[in-house]
């Protein structure tokens, strides 16, 4: 059976509906921005370099930078990024958008990011599982060691050369029958050959298996060697050239002891369900300003 609705009752429920509609007009019209999109981080020596897109957005004004200790609480602002004019809603690369100089090396740090609308209104924290842990890094110039014994050897906590028989060396070098070799200065170093590498952060991390004790390793130049010290370091050492009596080499160095990062990245690391959580913590950050 139909029933009819006074025309009254219908009068006042449209009004309730359009006076709903006037209240969310501007999130309708112009919703909360999103978060930046393909989040990383590249690892530098007491400083760690942020990347990341930001959105199809045209009334982007700014990005903030998030770092805490812990991959899912006690994220604090340490800056901000002032964002590139997108009228034509293009897909803006921020290649860095960020330098953070106050990380310190051998410490690991967590990354989010958020984006700020024209109107003030802040996105929630990018869903990227982002962390550092800045290392050392240089470039050496080793001697072959019967010929220039006094600069063959190297130090690489120190960044030190030293003869290629003192004891702290970790590595030295070795021309043999027209061959340099990358030899290990102390008992407990191990090596490995990753091959031909394009650039020095190629690898981003030291593997974790396939160490053997390897006293010797042929450089090759464009080569990348990693190291494990006998106290229980990891490094890389990467060949830029090889002359007539020394080779030159790009290195890194990490200070946190069993850590294997010395570039970005972490393929062994899983993507965890952080979303969640990210969001309760960035609504804790914006109340408590």
């Amino acid at each position: 059976m139909k029933t009819r609705i006074p025309l009254l009752i219908m009068i006042l429920a449209m009004m309730l509906v359009a006076a709903g509609c006037d209240d969310d007009s501007d999130d309708i019209v112009n919703p909360y921005p999103e978060p930046p999109q393909g989040v990383y981080s590249v690892t530098a020596d007491g400083a760690v370099d942020l990347y990341w897109t930001g959105p199809y957005r045209s009334d982007i004004v700014e990005f903030v930078i998030y770092r805490s200790f812990e991959q899912t609480t006690g994220y604090e602002e340490i800056g901000r990024r002032t964002a590139e004019p997108n009228p034509d809603l293009d897909l803006i690369y921020y290649e860095p958008g960020f330098v953070d100089n106050t990380a310190q090396n051998g410490v690991t740090y967590w990354y989010a990011i958020s984006s700020v609308d024209r109107l003030g209104r802040e996105s929630l924290l990018s869903a990227e599982n982002v962390f550092d842990t800045p290392r050392k890094d240089g470039t050496v110039k080793l001697y072959d060691a019967d010929s220039q014994p006094a600069w063959g050897g190297f130090v690489l906590e120190d960044n030190e050369i030293v003869p290629w028989n003192n004891a702290a060396a970790d590595v030295y070098v070795w021309l043999d029958g027209g061959i340099f070799w990358l030899m290990a200065g102390r008992a407990g170093t191990d090596m490995q050959d990753m091959g031909y590498t394009y650039d020095f952060a190629d690898i981003g991390y030291a593997p974790d298996n396939g160490w053997v004790q390897v006293r010797q390793l042929e450089l090759i130049e464009g080569h990348t060697y990693v190291i494990w010290t006998e106290d229980f370091n990891y490094a890389k050492m990467r060949v830029t050239n090889i002359g007539t009596t020394s080779v030159d080499f790009e290195w890194a160095y990490q200070t946190d002891q069993d850590n294997r990062e010395l570039s970005p990245g972490d393929p062994d690391v899983d993507e965890p369900v952080i979303s969640d959580v990210i969001d309760v913590d960035h609504q804790a950050v914006q109340e408590g300003r």
